[in-house]
């Protein structure tokens, strides 16, 4: 999100807001619901996609992985390209490229038109979710916005639980015989839908201090991503050839070349380097991108490991994200309270919960395992995500200035879903390269084990960094960042 993402409406809408703003709100929660429910969707879904399309290893991780990474990339353009074009005309533009490139995903005939169609499904959502934020904090006066976020922040937890379960609904009933595709094509009619809504009752803001993108900080930053992440996720099918390598470490220049260029470019660049002159923001900005990269790099072996190995049916591997999302939903507004008295220690607390949980996991994950052999430690790894997410977007911010609140906001957004990208991506190369190339379910078993215990390894890290974000937040500050 831009830095103006959060700034304030036009004066005749402070006091009383827009009068459509709610009618327009909740067909802006539509497109919300769509691109969260993409990013849980799919995992239940990837054994199916596999077997359908013949994929290899690579190309499952670039299913999972490529609408994050794109996401992430764009997301902080797409605000500013809405406040500065008009966050209508932007919405409108990344919901009709948004269904329509669920479509292609929905009609893929081979595996590298859905990684591409994947690819800019995410960039498409990048356009559109920034505008649907900033529509709100520019059409709700300031005493109504807390209620709205959490109306959205309501919608993100519902979509959390339904996305598993309605992979699994779709796969488990073949509904008019379209197998995985019908979790993409169930995109299309609503996203035709939210456009006509969205075209009548939305209304046109932007920005009056609009911020320029940063074409060429997001050129440099996506290609030393794609330099670390293709050869990382190509490389173990190819037999880790030279090239593999030396891409990785033509990254290093590149990466050094993009902070460059965001400090030359200061307050306007695609980063402003200067955010990272606060310890709790470094610290907060990394602890959400190798928690989500633990996150992310844990559910796509647990996936595939239930179905391929364990014989789960799509809607019983479905079924066990609910003790998980159950336990985010009991812990997120408790842990927003706690954290005014415990400070930091609530995120560490959390993260070790959540590493001892799925330490159990891993040790308990065995042939004739079920539901309710999995239910509690699910229960339990939700309850210290939701210790972990709760807070730490205002404590990454907290030491922020009130100028810099929507690049910081859209940073450590950005960062999240990078370090669910990675995430992917490595415990993806680790969990493939143990399964062999005949794998049992034995193999499958080990192989989750090896990819989980890196995941355990990355939220004690996690347990370690959050110490070094701010010791306390004050409600005002809890109230702002929400």
């Amino acid at each position: 999100m831009s830095t103006s993402a959060l700034a304030t409406p036009h004066s005749e809408t402070d006091a009383t807001g827009h009068p459509r703003r709610r009618v327009a709100l909740a067909v802006l929660m539509i497109a919300g619901f769509m691109d969260l429910l993409d990013t849980t969707i799919v995992n239940v879904a990837l054994p199916a996609i596999s077997n359908s399309l013949h994929t290899g290893s690579a190309a499952t991780q670039w299913v999972a992985a490529g609408y994050t990474l794109t996401f992430a990339v764009g997301l902080i353009t797409g605000g500013r390209l809405g406040d500065l074009f008009g966050r209508k005309r932007m919405f409108l533009l990344g919901m009709a490229a948004f269904t329509l490139f669920s479509l292609f995903c929905g009609i893929a005939w081979t595996a590298e038109v859905l990684v591409g169609a994947r690819l800019l499904q995410g960039l498409s959502a990048a356009i559109m979710i920034p505008q649907v934020l900033s529509t709100m904090y520019a059409t709700f006066p300031p005493s109504e916005r807390a209620a709205a976020g959490g109306l959205f922040g309501g919608i993100a937890g519902f979509a959390s639980v339904v996305g598993p379960l309605a992979s699994g609904l779709l796969l488990e009933h073949d509904l008019w015989g379209l197998g995985w595709r019908a979790i993409f094509l169930v995109n299309v009619p609503v996203g035709v839908i939210t456009l006509v809504l969205a075209a009548a009752v939305v209304p046109e803001t932007r920005s009056s201090h609009a911020i320029k993108p940063d074409l060429r900080g997001m050129l440099l930053v996506s290609a030393a991503l794609a330099l670390v992440l293709v050869p990382l996720v190509q490389g173990r099918e190819l037999g880790w050839p030279l090239w593999t390598f030396l891409s990785m470490a033509a990254s290093l220049p590149v990466f050094a070349l993009f902070i460059h260029s965001s400090r030359a470019r200061g307050g306007s660049a695609l980063v402003p380097m200067r955010l990272f002159r606060s310890r709790g923001f470094s610290a907060g900005t990394a602890v959400a991108a190798l928690f989500f990269a633990a996150m992310a790099g844990f559910f796509l072996p647990y996936a595939l490991t239930l179905q391929l190995g364990l014989g789960f049916t799509p809607m019983e591997a479905g079924l066990t994200s609910l003790p998980f999302s159950l336990g985010v939903v009991l812990s997120v507004v408790p842990s927003n309270t706690l954290v005014m008295r415990f400070g930091r220690y609530v995120t560490t607390v959390g993260a070790l919960v959540m590493a001892a949980a799925v330490a159990v996991l891993i040790v308990r994950m065995d042939v004739g395992i079920g539901f309710w052999g999995l239910a509690p430690w699910l229960l339990l790894g939700g309850i210290g995500m939701g210790a972990v997410v709760g807070p730490i977007f205002a404590m990454a911010g907290a030491e922020i200035d009130g100028r810099d609140a929507g690049a910081a906001s859209g940073t450590i957004n950005a960062a999240d879903q990078l370090g669910s990208s990675v995430g992917i991506a490595v415990l993806g190369v680790v969990f493939f390269n143990a399964l062999g190339a005949t794998p049992d379910v034995t193999s499958y078993i080990a192989s989750f084990r090896s990819a989980t215990w890196i995941a355990v390894g990355t939220l004690v890290v996690v347990a370690l960094l959050s110490v070094m974000l701010p010791r306390r937040l004050t409600a005002e500050q809890l109230n702002q960042a929400h």
